[in-house]
């Protein structure tokens, strides 16, 4: 072993191919191998070559008045096969009060639970690697319920300094026929809110959104797409391809990325379809993969028909094919509410958890977002941020009901 680690490009070109949790144990071999690891080269080789999900992030919820039920819950569907992630998971999620919002190249996005007496919104940006925590409050500016995530593992600037920036995407309270932008950049530590506004009146749609190369994307409940450059600060909106479904398609349409560009998929009667933007200036769609869904068996497929033709009005519909997201080719589905995966490369079908259900009949659909650990998360300068910030290092474990076994300890730096 130590013969063939003498040479460093070798030893180079072995370790950026394991998972970044075995590599935070190779750190420990010995100074050399942390050397090497903790090298920035290093850190840009892994993370390109690390690009694959490791699992998903899966919540359902009820949200009304802060309040939470028995059959919420969060989950880690581990794809991979990781047990070190899918334990990392169990026992470090978030207490059941909140929210999560996005993930992005190892960070996720979570906020609390709207009530009444509450009316500013706690938002946690939580590194799973480090379990650490940072509790964001924008008291000086509005913000809505829906936030996005944007991670910048290399920097943004000049600094060359890992960063991160949340937005937040809410209609003016005096205009309800457009939306405004609010920013928050822990470079800075502090929140602004953005002078564009984008002039729609589609309702967005709880969890459907992404963050694809320096862009958010938004789905509406008319098949639009808000879109919004996180560095120039510049909005649009975008007709998403296809026919337009009577209930704007909410449980039959969700957003993906692969190889840097957005995805849309969709489930237009008997055929599931994956378009790519090709140029989010334009825009241009181009079809990619166009599948029959009988492919996920027949009885699926004449119960979907059934439903589509028997119930025109469609609100509320418990449906048997519901996408979810896409992600490296792969999407991710529920089948008569099971959660499974698609992958165009191999044809593949894959189910997971075979105890679980989505629900169909919530208002909000269930959550399912791709996660993806990084090496770079461990380099951001978590404590530099603005004294009004807290930091929260938790260790909550849930069972499968979504109940906490630990409480959760919070401290204030």
């Amino acid at each position: 072993m130590e013969v063939i680690f003498s040479n460093e490009d070798l030893a180079m070109e072995i370790l950026s191919r394991l998972s970044a949790k075995n590599l935070l144990r190779c750190k420990c071999v010995s100074k050399r191998w942390m050397s090497l690891i903790s090298d920035p080269s290093f850190v840009r080789i892994h993370h390109q070559r690390s690009r694959c999900i490791s699992g998903l992030l899966v919540q359902e919820f009820e949200e009304y008045g802060g309040n939470f039920f028995a059959s919420d819950y969060f989950l880690y569907a581990s794809v991979n096969g990781e047990l070190s992630i899918f334990k990392l998971m169990d026992e470090s999620f978030p207490q059941p009060s909140s929210v999560i919002m996005a993930s992005c190249d190892g960070l996720i996005c979570y906020r609390s639970r709207r009530t009444r007496d509450v009316e500013v919104l706690d938002i946690v940006v939580w590194n799973p690697m480090t379990q650490e925590r940072l509790t964001l409050r924008p008291t000086v500016c509005h913000v809505g319920t829906i936030f996005g995530l944007a991670f910048y593992p290399f920097g943004s600037s000049a600094k060359m300094v890992p960063c991160f920036k949340v937005v937040s995407i809410q209609r003016p309270k005096h205009d309800q026929n457009s939306y405004s932008f609010v920013i928050y950049s822990s470079e800075t530590g502090k929140w602004k809110t953005s002078l564009e506004v984008c002039h729609c009146k589609d309702e967005l749609h709880e969890n459907k959104h992404i963050y694809v190369n320096g862009r958010f994307y938004w789905l509406t409940s008319n098949q639009n797409i808000i879109t919004f450059e996180v560095d120039e600060e510049l909005s649009g909106v975008i007709t998403v391809p296809g026919s337009k479904w009577l209930d704007g398609g909410a449980r039959l349409a969700c957003l993906g990325d692969s190889d840097g560009y957005l995805h849309y998929v969709c489930i237009d009667m008997s055929e599931l379809r994956v378009w790519m933007l090709t140029d989010p200036c334009k825009p241009i769609w181009v079809l990619k993969h166009c599948i029959n869904i009988d492919q996920f068996g027949e009885e699926s497929r004449d119960h979907y028909i059934h439903r589509v033709r028997h119930s025109p009005e469609m609100i509320g519909d418990s449906f048997v094919v519901d996408a979810q997201t896409f992600h490296d080719e792969v999407v991710y589905l529920s089948i008569r509410g099971r959660l499974c995966s698609y992958d165009f490369k191999t044809g593949r079908l894959r189910f997971f958890f075979n105890g679980l259900y989505l629900r169909h009949m919530t208002k909000v659909q269930a959550t399912v977002l791709p996660y993806t650990p990084t090496l770079a998360t461990i380099g951001i300068p978590w404590l530099k941020q603005n004294s009004g910030s807290a930091i929260s290092f938790a260790s909550t474990s849930f069972n499968y009901q979504g109940r906490p076994r630990k409480k959760l300890k919070t401290r204030k730096i």
